[in-house]
């Protein structure tokens, strides 16, 4: 049995202010959750190995998910841009109870890809625990997903509902084609 292939990859979690995105890396990091918003300022870097196993032909993957945390105020703009640099994929995420974080992930994947280039790149309609509040769902979030050339999940960082899922999936899209 061969060992499991080792390899690095840097990830950036974009989106507008409090629509949750510390909250999905806590809850997938470390499995936990907290009401309280505290706002991030610049970048919060963490990091957490992700198994890919693909039980045929594919070799066994370990990926160490390096996790950029960015801030979602839209001033700084270029020193924003400074932390995209290397990324290989990214997860954008909006506020299904704000409309307007849906609208936003264009310039967000506008603005990366600018730094990137073409990346692998995640829409997560995040806060799904709040169906009852939702201003748009999954038949909008395919409609900007298609523009984007991007997948989507709807996620709940509260419950964890496709948390794991979503970071499972980016670290797929990340190695497609790497043998």
């Amino acid at each position: 049995m061969m060992a499991a292939k080792k390899v690095s990859k840097k990830i950036v979690v974009l989106g507008d202010p409090a629509v949750g995105k510390t909250s999905l890396i806590r809850r997938f990091v470390i499995n936990a959750f907290d009401d309280k918003y505290l706002t991030t300022i610049g970048a919060k870097i963490v990091k957490k190995e992700v198994q890919l196993r693909s039980g045929g032909a594919k070799p066994d993957i370990d990926v160490t998910l390096m996790i950029w945390d960015v801030a979602g105020q839209k001033t700084l703009g270029n020193v924003k841009q400074a932390y995209y640099r290397g990324s290989e994929g990214a997860m954008i995420v909006c506020d299904i109870t704000r409309r307007e974080t849906l609208l936003s992930t264009i310039d967000w994947i506008k603005t990366l890809m600018q730094v990137t280039g073409e990346i692998p790149v995640v829409l997560l309609a995040n806060k799904c625990d709040l169906m009852d509040k939702a201003l748009f769902g999954e038949k909008e979030m395919s409609e900007v997903s298609k523009k984007l050339n991007a997948s989507f999940m709807m996620t709940s960082a509260k419950d964890g509902r496709n948390v794991g899922e979503a970071f499972q999936n980016i670290s797929e899209s990340m190695l497609e084609g790497m043998s």
